[in-house]
């Protein structure tokens, strides 16, 4: 039996705090592959990495998912 998918939070309010234009450096700012970047545009960001992308960028995921984060934490 598979379990439910996880909510997923959007990507842009998370590029957008990166300031950057390139997928490469946001992957290496934020510890993760620029694969996994890519899935994260298309699908959005798994409530699981949320936390430790926002904390990479300086920033908490309240802040960049405000309206999100209260129904999913």
């Amino acid at each position: 039996m598979s379990r439910p998918p996880s909510p997923r939070y959007p990507f842009e309010p998370l590029a957008s705090e990166a300031r950057t234009s390139t997928v490469g450096t946001l992957a290496q700012r934020i510890g993760v592959s620029r694969r996994t970047l890519h899935r994260w545009a298309n699908d959005g960001v798994p409530v699981e990495q949320a936390d430790r992308a926002a904390i990479a960028l300086g920033s908490h995921p309240a802040y960049l998912w405000p309206d999100y984060w209260n129904r999913t934490s």
